[in-house]
């Protein structure tokens, strides 16, 4: 059987299991920043089909009294005129979203869309792709997700008014739930003598660039055209990331030092092993790549089982907690593998540096 050169990392950590744990779990902490990008991303993606839908659907009003009715009525002429655009009228009348939960336990408000009929709802719905069986809709009908019904505790047939949701001026009944996962809150209000507002779209142009072709063809006249709701929201929504990034960076500085004065104990123990090293020839480069070796294994082993253990964490809390209200915390998110290595960059690149120089310089005739 080939035995294992005392040289190499893999010796170290076999012969040093205690040691080695105690490195491995220090480092394993960074892997908690993968967790916690998850829970900021989760929080943002609530807001993810919002943004599709508002990409693909601008909203036109009467910015706010009579007087610009006329402004409203020859832009309404302008859109219809329009080959590539197509609308739908709409009260003028605001409708407020409710509020949802998320898995940071923030309450937060989505969109709102009110329709004057079934069938216009039914043809917005067509352009953003929500299925679902409408035949019960009419007059202040409600309707949301799957997942906002099971997150607010509300069944198909219930009635909601403000002693439900604050948001709420009048009482309506929810008479369709559909599954697109989305947190918008869909009215239909029928209103043939207050009509002010437009959901214009295309089947040509999104985004900014359907928001500048409307905004552009609205010119001077006075109406009032919503940007892309991810304009809105995410500068709002910035503070998370903020918050995140500052806590990640004191985290990793804190590890780095605590680390450092763990490790730095453990290999101050073997100066007498290194420069055993350096007399039979060993050169500092390579008891710096041993050092680097060593370090960067306990680092692979800690990333493996700090991955392992944040996916069965997530699988068990989506299954017996999120999933049931209408939540949902994601397994991967660029935050969460950004945050992951920034923490652990900080962390283990100092430390190989460090225990590198400082074990490379060990001379046996020192002792």
């Amino acid at each position: 059987m080939n035995k294992i050169h005392p040289f190499s990392a893999v010796y170290y950590m076999k012969e040093n299991r205690g040691r080695a744990f105690i490195g491995v779990f220090m480092i394993f902490l960074a892997t908690l920043m993968f967790l916690a990008g998850n829970y900021i991303d989760s929080t943002v993606n609530t807001f993810a089909k919002e943004f599709t839908y508002s990409d693909k659907l601008v909203v036109a009003s009467i910015q706010s009294t009579d007087e610009e009715y006329q402004d409203f009525a020859a832009f309404r002429q302008s859109v219809a005129a329009d080959e590539k655009l197509e609308y739908v009228d709409a009260t003028a009348y605001g409708f407020s979203t409710m509020m949802h939960s998320t898995v940071l336990g923030f309450e937060m408000g989505g969109w709102a869309y009110v329709f004057n009929s079934r069938s216009d709802m039914e043809k917005v719905f067509a352009h953003l792709g929500i299925a679902g069986d409408f035949s019960d809709c009419k007059h202040d009908s409600i309707i949301i997700s799957r997942d906002f019904a099971n997150d607010k505790g509300i069944r198909l047939g219930d009635t909601l008014d403000h002693s439900f949701d604050e948001g709420l001026s009048r009482t309506y009944t929810v008479d369709a739930i559909i599954d697109d996962g989305s947190f918008c809150t869909f009215y239909i209000y029928e209103d043939d003598e207050s009509l002010g507002r437009l959901y214009i779209y295309s089947d040509t142009m999104e985004g900014e660039e359907l928001y500048r072709y409307v905004k552009k063809l609205a010119g001077e006249r006075k109406v009032q055209i919503t940007e892309p709701e991810r304009n809105i929201v995410m500068p709002q929504l910035y503070m998370f990331y903020v918050v995140f990034y500052a806590v990640d960076i004191l985290i990793a500085i804190v590890l780095a030092v605590t680390i450092n004065s763990v490790i730095t104990g453990q290999y101050l123990k073997r100066t007498y092993e290194f420069g055993i090293y350096r007399a039979l020839g060993r050169s500092r480069g390579e008891v710096k790549k041993k050092v680097a070796a060593e370090i960067l294994s306990m680092n692979v082993i800690a990333c493996i089982a700090g991955g392992a253990a944040i996916l069965l964490f997530t699988y068990l809390i989506n299954e017996l907690v999120y999933m049931g209200k209408g939540q949902h915390l994601l397994f991967f998110s660029k935050t969460g593998a950004a945050g992951f290595l920034l923490c652990d960059v900080l962390t283990v690149i100092p430390l190989i540096w460090s225990k590198g120089r400082l074990m490379s310089k060990a001379d046996v005739t020192e002792f």
